[in-house]
């Protein structure tokens, strides 16, 4: 059938089959793997196409993802194909459900990020520097949320607070997690707010960010605003 093996398209964009999607998922978690913002099997990458999610399999290391690790759930987490996926989907799924334009979602580990998050002793709405035009433009404000075990119902139920509002966070002591349109535009959000952790911690309080007018700017051109 065509469908198995090209995209089709829906009122003019076009979408990629199952195959695609995750192959898509397995390419973009390798990367990840690359380029150091996972190790060993921390993290979990998920992609969705209307009402369906391919996520990664709880205890998959993303280095190593293969089509037998990805797992088809519904956006209510009811399992399609596969078994045991990641004990971190109700964060992926929050997202998604708040933000229909969402197309992907990835919880990184990145070592800067959370090295970052352990200098900041209280949950903020504003918590990385915008050291960077790129950063605020991709990634905005970030938000950071307080320590919760992995997999935790508290954790899940933060994010959902959060994800209408927001679509980076910062997991303190944990990672990141970051909702996107596509996995080659989540990866870049994960890349900028990595490297402005990495010079917040570089310059340790020293630095000088963008600010708030310059923030605002930005924010007035994207037509976007941010809840306080």
């Amino acid at each position: 059938m065509w469908a198995d093996w090209f995209a089709f398209s829906l009122n003019g964009v076009f979408l990629m089959n199952d195959t695609q999607m995750i192959q898509e998922l397995i390419d973009y978690s390798r990367l990840l793997f690359e380029r150091k913002l996972i190790h060993a099997s921390g993290g979990n990458t998920s992609v969705r196409r209307g009402n369906t999610v391919w996520i990664s399999r709880t205890g998959a290391e993303l280095g190593a993802l293969t089509e037998d690790l990805v797992v088809t759930v519904d956006l209510d987490g009811t399992v399609i194909n596969g078994s045991a996926p990641s004990k971190e989907m109700g964060m992926h799924l929050a997202m998604y459900r708040a933000r229909p334009d969402a197309g992907a979602v990835i919880h990184a580990h990145p070592t800067f990020s959370i090295a970052y998050s352990t200098k900041i002793k209280d949950a903020t709405h504003d918590a990385v520097p915008p050291f960077t035009a790129a950063f605020y433009v991709r990634a905005g404000r970030v938000p950071m949320i307080p320590y919760h075990p992995s997999g935790a119902m508290s954790l899940h139920e933060a994010v959902v607070d959060l994800a209408p509002h927001y679509h980076a966070l910062l997991l303190r002591q944990h990672g990141l997690l970051v909702a996107g349109t596509t996995m080659a535009a989540t990866l870049g959000i994960v890349e900028e707010i990595e490297q402005c952790c990495q010079i917040a911690v570089l310059v340790n309080g020293s630095g000088e960010a963008l600010n708030s007018a310059q923030c605002l700017a930005i924010d007035q051109a994207m037509d976007r605003s941010w809840q306080d």
